[in-house]
């Protein structure tokens, strides 16, 4: 079998990540006291970064990090994993892993069935939101189109982020991106009603190296269109994470052979 170099990214100093054998990325490095963590966790302030920009970036200033110093390392066709740090890729589907066994129960090998490219988390589905949220966050888009209240299938990923994220957001992004990309995003966005989230992956370095490429030239676009509005609480301030996870959901779906793959969350209380 094949052995996936896993790495965590977090922006929180939880125990339980020293004892998980992964390699720990501190996201915002810039902006933290790093007396405060662990000697041994990378940091993504050092070498080629863009840490300063964890505000709106979120993880994509880990995943920066990871694509311009620590890619180069591997081969094309080595296995890399991306946990967060309440999410894991699990050996199995399994209820009973709690903080003390997690450790034996992470995915560390590719599994002998290798007909894939990619493993992803389960998708999210948007029709299955609670409905008081959904017309709480999107008052503005049922009065513009009623039907929606009856048929929750009519909620698309666009739909879906202009509730949570902020009104046409997303489409004007997605005017931004290149040739290759942009009518099949656009296309994805508004026929789909489902994404895998969480920007989670098992993949090969060559995929995950043009993965990274493709959506930066296209987040850095979007960080100038919208640098003039005010990104301010939770479904704005990391707006650029949140076009990204939309991005990365689409990359895999269209490039590659993807296989769904138990993971777990662990929790606010298990950590």
């Amino acid at each position: 079998m094949s052995i996936i170099h896993n790495y965590c990214i977090t922006g929180k100093n939880f125990n339980f990540l020293n004892n998980l054998n992964v390699d720990i990325i501190l996201a915002g490095s810039e902006n933290k006291n790093l007396s405060e963590y662990p000697a041994k966790w990378i940091k993504d302030n050092d070498g080629v970064n863009i840490s300063e920009k964890n505000k709106n970036f979120g993880t994509l200033t880990s995943h920066f990090w990871l694509w311009k110093n620590k890619l180069k390392e591997y081969d094309d066709n080595d296995w890399i994993g991306i946990n967060h740090y309440r999410r894991f890729w699990v050996k199995n589907d399994t209820k009973d892993i709690t903080v003390s066994n997690l450790s034996e129960n992470i995915l560390r090998e590719i599994p002998s069935d290798q007909n894939f490219d990619a493993l992803l988390p389960e998708k999210i589905v948007m029709e299955n939101l609670k409905f008081s949220k959904l017309f709480k966050k999107g008052f503005q888009n049922y009065i513009r189109k009623p039907s929606l209240l009856f048929n929750r299938k009519r909620i698309s990923i666009e739909l879906h982020f202009d509730l949570f994220h902020g009104y046409r957001y997303l489409s004007e992004a997605a005017k931004l991106m290149d040739d290759t990309d942009r009518v099949d995003f656009e296309n994805y966005i508004k026929d789909q009603n489902s994404f895998h989230g969480f920007q989670i992956f098992v993949s090969k370095k060559r995929i995950i190296e043009d993965l990274y490429k493709k959506s930066f030239d296209w987040i850095f676009k979007c960080e100038k269109r919208f640098s003039n509005e005010k990104l301010i609480g939770y479904g704005k301030e990391r707006l650029y994470d949140f076009f990204a996870e939309r991005y990365y959901s689409f990359y895999f779906e269209k490039y590659t052979k993807t296989k769904i793959w138990p993971w777990i969350m662990l929790h606010k209380d298990m950590v």
